[in-house]
């Protein structure tokens, strides 16, 4: 079967029904879908766009236990999340690895030195089951002697911890999309959710349209998650269903900078100088990731992107932290905006009083069956999925338990990477890229890069620094439900993360996916126009001042 009628082979096959629809492939639907499906529910995970390119990758790329939550008192949501860390740890060795921080006390922080100290021992007693290193307390010459590039006014000592970081959370998502599929789920991208069929009261049947073709299908259902991130308002839009408004959503920035003078070793997180909210400098492949911003979000969430008054705060409070850094436009190579998921809260109330708890919501009084989910984190998309398994199994009477946390996700298969690279050296590929594989394939990069080296035009490298291979790129479409140029450049090889943000291989890989996909002229030029559209999001709009 040619790779383009699969897709049609799937809508086909949805006229069979499915116990549940959830609507929205970020980590928590993949994740929901990964659960219910191993319980033996008949799954189908759907989503507008692409996995995980929503919000899922777009934030801090931190897979942390929550420590700004115990200044709410929030101790429940903080073992939680400290308990997914670790299982993320082991589950996807290859994508979450731990990160050493630096908080630094100053005299002008709203927490005393006293309070951030008692906070590093909570944090540390409530993670009594990790593997990651123990907190240590520095005084103030200890913190400028390892990391000398800090401010030292008012500097009174500082903490070192733990916490996890991803990389690429484009990867994750797939990932656990990936292990949904495994266990029987069904996934169909680029399906846009439009109208809920009731019978009696209950949900019995959900249209979707193909956002590809323009054709829709009626899918048979007993029940449907909307895990739709900030986009759960939005999912009805064609249905009114009458619902209140559920998302509220706060958008945050982050700047992608190359090293730069009294760049650290290690992450800081601090209390920015203006308003006290936490900031973070974070090494990421290479490079610097720098903000975030916390506020209220009313736009197009598809296209959220960072204004002059985001770039402005984030290079200033940046540049107060680390004197030497003195880091202006011309050092930003992009900027990503992500909108949390977080549910909708009065407008004149803190945005950081707005809970980071997952809520599960059934809409019993407009339809049995009709599932919202508000909320939910990168960190704990496990238990968001085993939360709303444990519903769906009492719902459809499955006894069968939640037994995700006793799995790894599908690269995690082998711990010992530097064995895995010594395997996937074998190939006889470059260092970088088998370095490269591992990192974003995990224990999977023994079968891309089996198929790298299968023939010869496979191995023909696109782009240099990055080590892309034609064979990379058709892994992506044969392997892993890529349709769209973005799906492959953005979310599965992850080159358009780089700081060209991919611009140098738009036209081969589109050319090889023309060609496995079956596009028409037209077709590769609307690909491409899409990709470069894609691309003003994270651009500077004074970018031409560089």
């Amino acid at each position: 079967m040619k790779i383009a009628d699969k897709r049609a082979a799937k809508f086909a096959a949805t006229s069979a029904g499915y116990d549940v629809v959830v609507v929205g492939a970020g980590v928590n639907g993949a994740g929901i879908a990964w659960d219910a499906s191993l319980r033996g529910l008949r799954v189908l995970l759907i989503d507008k766009g692409d996995v995980g390119s929503g919000t899922s990758s777009w934030s801090s790329k931190m897979i942390h236990g929550g420590l700004k939550y115990l200044e709410k008192y929030d101790v429940s949501l903080v073992r939680e999340s400290l308990r997914e860390r670790e299982w993320l740890l082991q589950a996807a060795p290859h994508l979450v690895r731990e990160l050493r921080f630096i908080l630094p006390f100053y005299d002008r922080n709203v927490h005393s030195k006293a309070i951030l100290s008692l906070g590093m021992v909570a944090y540390d007693v409530l993670s009594f089951d990790k593997s990651v290193r123990r907190f240590e307390l520095l005084s103030r010459d200890k913190m400028l002697a390892r990391e000398p590039g800090l401010d030292p006014e008012g500097l009174t000592g500082g903490a070192v911890y733990s916490d996890g970081q991803v990389n690429y959370a484009e990867r994750l998502s797939f990932e656990i999309a990936l292990a949904a599929q495994r266990a029987g789920a069904t996934l169909l991208t680029y399906t846009r959710a439009t109208k809920v069929g009731r019978i009696d009261g209950r949900v019995a049947s959900l249209t979707v349209r193909d956002e590809i073709d323009g054709k829709e299908y009626t899918i048979p259902t007993r029940a449907i998650v909307n895990a739709a991130g900030p986009w759960i308002d939005e999912v009805w839009a064609e249905d009114n269903l009458g619902l209140p408004r559920m998302n509220g959503g706060t958008k945050g920035t982050h700047l992608v900078v190359d090293s730069f003078p009294g760049a650290p070793k290690d992450a800081f997180y601090y209390e920015a100088v203006t308003d006290g909210r936490p900031m973070m400098v974070i090494p990421w492949t290479g490079r610097y990731l720098i903000g975030s911003t916390d506020l209220r979000f009313t736009g197009d969430l598809d296209m959220a992107s960072a204004t002059q008054d985001e770039y402005d705060y984030i290079l200033r409070e940046t540049n107060k932290i680390i004197p030497g850094a003195n880091l202006t436009m011309a050092d930003v190579r992009y900027s990503y905006t992500g909108v949390r998921p977080l549910p909708y809260a009065d407008e004149s109330s803190d945005v950081s009083d707005i809970t980071r708890r997952h809520d599960i919501r059934h809409h019993k009084d407009v339809a049995d069956g009709l599932y919202t989910l508000v909320g939910g984190k990168l960190t704990t998309f496990r238990q968001v999925g085993q939360d709303f398994g444990d519903i769906l199994a009492r719902r459809f009477g499955s006894k069968r338990k939640s037994v995700t946390r006793k799995l790894a996700l599908p690269g995690g298969g082998d711990r010992d990477l530097n064995r895995l690279r010594g395997r996937v050296a074998r190939f006889g590929l470059a260092d970088d890229l088998v370095n490269r594989l591992v990192d974003q394939y995990g224990s999977r990069a023994i079968d891309v890069a089996t198929f790298i080296v299968s023939g010869e035009a496979l191995t023909r490298v696109l782009d240099e620094s990055f080590n892309l291979t034609v064979g990379e790129v058709e892994w992506a479409i044969r392997y892993e439900d890529a349709v769209r140029l973005a799906d492959i450049l953005a979310r599965r090889t992850v080159v358009g993360l780089e700081n060209d943000l991919g611009r140098a291989v738009i036209e081969p890989v589109a050319d090889i996916a023309a060609e496995l996909l079956g596009w028409d002229d037209a077709r590769l030029a609307d690909e491409i126009a899409r990709y470069e559209h894609y691309l003003t999001r994270f651009i500077p709009k004074t970018e031409d001042a560089r």
